[in-house]
C-alpha cells in the first residue's frame, strides 16, 4: 500500500470520525448507567456526558464532511480547492455519495438535538439519539468492503453489528477513564453507591460487545482474506493480524479490570473507608486509561484495514 498527503489526510479524517462516533455511544450508553437519582458527583459527570456527546457529534460531521471532500478529490486526481464537481458528481450520480449523505445528514440531525434544552443535565432525546447513530453506523456500513455483497446484505448487518460493538467498548472505556471514575475520585464516600451501579453495568456490556466484536470479526475477517494464503500473503490480512493483536491486548487488559480489580472495587464502593475507595478506584481507572490508548490503536487500525484493497484487487 503506497499512500499520498490526501490518502493520510482522509485516514486520519476516517479514524477522528470513527473515534467521535465511539464517544457519541459511550457518553450514551453512560448516561442512561447514571439515570435516576443522582447525588452530585454524578449531576456533574452527566453534564460532563452531554458536552461531550454535543462536540463528539460536531467532530464526527465535520470530519466525515471533509473525508468525503478529500475522498472526491483522490477519485478525481485533482486538488483539494478544485474537487467541488468531483463532490457534486458524486453527490448526485453515485450509491457512495447518496449513502454518505445519509449518513451525514443522520448526524447533521444528531448535532442539532443535542443543543435541544432539557430540563435536566442529560443528553436530550436520548432514544432518539440511538436510532440516529444506528443509522450512521448502517451508512457506514453500506460504504465499505461488505456492500460489494448488496446493499442491506448479511455482510453488511454483520459489519453494523460490529461497528456498534467496537464504537460501544471503545466509546464506554474512555468515558469511564476519563469522565465518570475522576467524578467518583471526588466524590463522598456515602455517593458512591451510583458508581458501583455503574462500573457493573459497565463491565457486563463491555463483556457483550467484546463477544459480538469477535464473533463479527471473526466473519469479516475470513470474508475478506478468503484463504488461509491471504492472512500473512496479503497487505489486508497483515492489517487485520495487527487488529486483531490489539484487541487482544485490550480484552487482556478489560479482563484483568473484571476479574482482579471490579469485585474489591465494588466492596469498597458498598461500605469501606474513603481510603480504601480511592486506591481501588485509582487502580481500576489506571488500566481503564492503559485500555483506552490501547482501543484509540484498534480504531486507527480498523480505519487502515477499511481503506486496504482485498486480497486479489491489489
Amino acid at each position: 500500500m503506497n499512500y499520498g498527503s490526501l490518502d493520510i489526510e482522509r485516514l486520519l479524517l476516517m479514524a477522528l470520525q470513527n473515534l467521535g462516533l465511539a464517544a457519541m455511544v459511550g457518553a450514551l450508553l453512560s448516561a442512561w448507567w447514571l439515570r435516576g437519582p443522582k447525588s452530585d458527583w454524578q449531576v456533574r459527570a452527566s453534564a460532563k456526558l452531554a458536552l461531550v456527546f454535543r462536540m463528539s457529534a460536531i467532530v464526527a460531521l465535520l470530519s466525515s464532511t471533509a473525508g468525503f471532500w478529500v475522498h472526491c478529490a483522490l477519485m478525481s486526481e485533482t486538488t483539494l480547492l478544485d474537487a467541488w464537481p468531483a463532490v457534486r458528481s458524486m453527490l448526485v450520480k453515485t450509491q457512495f455519495g447518496h449513502i454518505w449523505a445519509i449518513g451525514a445528514s443522520l448526524l447533521l440531525c444528531a448535532v442539532v438535538l443535542s443543543f435541544k434544552p432539557t430540563s435536566g443535565a442529560g443528553i436530550p432525546c436520548h432514544p432518539l439519539m440511538w436510532l440516529l447513530i444506528g443509522g450512521v453506523a448502517l451508512a457506514k456500513s453500506n460504504a465499505g468492503h461488505p456492500v460489494d455483497a448488496g446493499i442491506l446484505s448479511l455482510p453488511v448487518w454483520v459489519d453494523w453489528v460490529h461497528l456498534l460493538a467496537i464504537s460501544s467498548w471503545v466509546g464506554m472505556v474512555l468515558m469511564a477513564a476519563y469522565i465518570v471514575s475522576p467524578g467518583m475520585l471526588r466524590a463522598r464516600s456515602t455517593e458512591l453507591s451510583g458508581g458501583a451501579r455503574y462500573v457493573q453495568a459497565m463491565s457486563d456490556a463491555a463483556t457483550v460487545a467484546l463477544i459480538a466484536l469477535f464473533l463479527t470479526g471473526a466473519f469479516n475477517g475470513w470474508r475478506g482474506v478468503s484463504a488461509p494464503e491471504n492472512i500473512l500473503g496479503s497487505s489486508y490480512g497483515v492489517v487485520l493480524v495487527f487488529k486483531l493483536a490489539l484487541v487482544l491486548v485490550a480484552a487482556a487488559l478489560g479482563g484483568h479490570n473484571r476479574f482482579f480489580e471490579m469485585p474489591a472495587l465494588l466492596a469498597s464502593l458498598k461500605g469501606s473507608s474513603s481510603a480504601i475507595q480511592t486506591r481501588q478506584l485509582k487502580r481500576f481507572a489506571t488500566v481503564l486509561h492503559i485500555e483506552s490508548w490501547v482501543l484509540i490503536g484498534v480504531i486507527a487500525i480498523a480505519t487502515v484495514l477499511v481503506s486496504s484493497p482485498l486480497p486479489g484487487t491489489e
